[in-house]
């Protein structure tokens, strides 16, 4: 290949990258990044989807919950997924369990984990971060955060939340 030709198609590819990445932003997915990675700081945090919240929970949240697709479909069973949950100080989930198995990774603060059908905060244990959490699907449990929190699940959708009644059985 002659170097003039080479220099042109060098150039054709740079100007093609360069008018991509100058592309405008609302043709850009806002579910989830549209390149190969999240940078801190980066996530989109949204209210996590109501239809994600089955049952009555025992007890109230009280406090602010925030989630954030990373990778995948939540929402859509059997598509793999990766979302940040984001919570405030002093939030909780109920006593629930999950349709699929999901692994939790605690990014920062302290990330609270109980088991069973009945909330009980001596049976909380911590997490900081840099700690791991799994949920067989199935398995009764529920969560808090102890200063504002963040913690990183992988898992096969859907992301369910099916709240418990303190016999173990789902609510309504």
């Amino acid at each position: 290949m002659k170097k003039q030709t080479v220099a042109l198609l060098v150039a054709s590819v740079l100007l093609s990258a360069l008018a991509y990445a100058q592309a405008p932003a609302a043709k850009k997915s806002t579910a989830m990044p549209a390149g190969p990675g999240v940078m801190p700081g980066e996530e989109k945090w949204m209210d996590p989807p109501a239809s994600a919240m089955i049952g009555t929970p025992q007890v109230p949240v009280g406090g602010t919950l925030k989630l954030a697709v990373l990778q995948g479909d939540p929402m859509t069973a059997g598509r793999s997924y990766v979302a940040r949950l984001s919570c405030t100080d002093g939030s909780k989930i109920a006593p629930h369990f999950h349709p699929a198995t999901e692994n939790v990774t605690v990014i920062k603060g302290e990330f609270r984990v109980g088991m069973g059908t009945k909330w009980d905060d001596a049976a909380l244990k911590g997490f900081p971060p840099g700690g791991f959490v799994t949920a067989p699907a199935k398995m009764n449990h529920y969560m808090a955060c102890k200063g504002d929190t963040v913690i990183q699940i992988n898992g096969i959708a859907p992301l369910a939340i099916n709240f418990v009644g303190p016999d173990g059985t789902p609510s309504k």
